[in-house]
């Protein structure tokens, strides 16, 4: 007589918890100022582009800018357009050089977002 064969439970393991490692230091300062950098980089050019200079040149800068950013978080070519004209009109316009308002808009978008990690 042969004994029973042993029962071995198999317990199903998802892949993406197999590699669960605390993310580097790099990502996290990428995940904290990513999202502001698009933001600071416009207002920086505004500053640069203040005076009659920015009337000249502010709207190909700023637009040039905004294309970027928006390609970076990967919008369609609509909004792209949208929000990179309206950055170039931001660097043109006089008297907006001393407000951060690009950079403001990032901290109010990055504050409405939900958290994707617990700390």
């Amino acid at each position: 007589m042969e004994p029973d064969p042993e029962k071995v439970e198999v317990k199903r393991v998802n892949s993406s918890s197999l590699n669960k490692h605390p993310p580097s230091v790099f990502a996290r300062l990428n995940n904290a100022i990513a999202p502001l950098a698009g933001g600071i980089l416009i207002d920086t050019l505004d500053i640069a582009t203040f005076g009659p200079i920015g009337l000249y040149i502010g709207l190909f800068v700023g637009f040039a800018a905004g294309w970027w950013i928006t390609s970076v978080y990967r919008f369609g070519k609509k909004t792209k357009l949208i929000w990179s004209l309206l950055a170039g009109i931001y660097c043109m316009v006089p008297g907006t050089a001393f407000f951060p308002l690009a950079t403001a808009i990032s901290v109010i978008g990055r504050f409405g977002q939900t958290p994707t990690s617990k700390q």
